[in-house]
């Protein structure tokens, strides 16, 4: 029982990312990669001292973004505007520096900007994830709603950052009614993810996707971080007609009550997921294993792209598996391919305890080759499609499989 709390309490969490109590953000736990890349983004002065902005000068500040961020689009640049507008207007303290996401690009396009607004410079440009149910490659449901697994569009500012299971985090605080006040209760914080290096991106098409927080690429993490935390502006937009009409941000000049008046209600439905059924191993009362294979080996068995949906959320000895469905393992058992079947490992989540926090990290279980797969087919009724099987290993007791087709915390990106 103690096993099963932990491992729920492990992954239940929005991004898999609760704040823990603040930690110094300069000590022993900063790898040796980011105290490298912390020591260069120094020298390069992407370390922005906090200040306020000296004044606010519409034209130059358009002028700038124009010029810096040729990719940036029309709209999303006057949205920005009417943001720093009506935050001066409304006394919104903030500093110096401007984060700007676009979600109407896809995830496979760099779509954050980082600037700093009194030098008049572009610090950051790159990828960033959206929620797994925001959409697949682009996104297009939003959410303010507790458990929603989907991004919130919006005004915020960024509040402290702190080490989390994700490593460094930053909280953010969310200033829109309606479309992000809840971001903070949710827990969406900007963290890193390893599903969002350029490399993965291009290899796959796509990037990973988190549960609502704008997840980074990890090397650039701790330096966007760092440059981005405590009180500076951060502009989540999406051309939402709601956002637009409602968010006092973008009407600050002929803002009414009627328009704050925004309820959760009103939100769309979430799209519908359709989940392809996978398969598990029960190796004992409380522990069950997932066949997987290592997306490699999948694309060269399968001939196809590995399937982001069925991804494990967390890589074993920095390589990617693929949960198998149900068709994928019967097509394996009736080819009766045994070097396929080979390929064919066993996985358990695993929690452990990381600077005063659970993580959950994913285990192969050591079961050895299998020798052979016996369907269990239902001989009242042998039109109904196989779900279990019966697996003998040549060294290890045999398993049950059976599938599922239900929601697993630990399986899709």
């Amino acid at each position: 029982m103690r096993k099963k709390l932990l491992l729920l309490f492990a992954v239940t969490t929005t991004c898999f990312s609760l704040p823990t109590s603040n930690l110094p953000l300069t000590n022993d736990l900063i790898n040796r990669n980011n105290v490298i890349e912390g020591i260069m983004t120094l020298v390069s002065n992407k370390y922005v001292p906090r200040a306020t902005i000296k004044s606010f000068n519409e034209t130059k500040i358009e002028e700038m973004l124009r010029k810096k961020a040729p990719n940036l689009n029309t709209m999303v640049i006057d949205k920005v505007l009417a943001t720093l507008t009506c935050a001066k207007e409304y006394n919104v303290a903030h500093n110096n520096i401007l984060t700007i996401i676009d979600y109407s690009l896809p995830s496979s396009e760099k779509r954050l900007w980082v600037f700093d607004l009194n030098s008049e410079e572009l610090l950051f440009y790159t990828y960033v994830s959206h929620g797994i149910k925001s959409g697949t490659l682009l996104s297009n449901y939003f959410s303010n709603k507790y458990d929603s697994k989907a991004s919130s569009i919006g005004v915020y500012t960024t509040d402290q950052a702190y080490y989390g299971r994700e490593g460094l985090s930053l909280r953010l605080d969310g200033l829109d009614r309606g479309f992000n006040d809840n971001a903070s209760n949710r827990s969406i914080v900007m963290h890193g993810g390893w599903y969002m290096d350029e490399n993965f991106i291009k290899k796959y098409g796509r990037a990973g996707r988190s549960w609502g927080c704008p997840a980074l690429p990890v090397h650039l993490t701790t330096p966007i971080i760092n440059t981005i935390k405590d009180n500076s502006l951060f502009v989540i937009y999406y051309p939402s007609d709601d956002w637009f009409l409602k968010s006092k941000f973008l009407n600050c000049h002929h803002f009414s009550p009627l328009q704050s008046s925004y309820k959760l209600e009103s939100e769309e439905k979430p799209p519908t997921e359709q989940r392809e059924a996978v398969l598990f191993a029960g190796l004992s009362k409380n522990n069950e294993a997932i066949a997987v294979m290592a997306a490699d080996h999948y694309e060269r068995i399968f001939h196809t792209k590995p399937p982001l949906e069925r991804m494990l959320r967390r890589q074993i000895e920095n390589m990617e598996y693929i949960a198998l469905s149900n068709t994928e393992f019967k097509s394996l058992v009736s080819s009766n391919d045994k070097d396929s079947l080979s390929f064919i490992y066993f996985v358990v989540p695993e929690v452990k305890m990381q600077r005063g926090y659970y993580v959950t990290e994913m285990k192969i279980v050591p079961l050895g080759r299998i020798k052979e797969v016996r369907p269990h087919i239902d001989s009242t009724n042998i039109t109904e499609p196989v779900k279990n099987y019966t697996v003998d290993f040549e060294e290890k007791s045999s398993v049950h499989l059976r599938t599922t087709d239900q929601f697993i915390r630990w399986l899709g990106l």
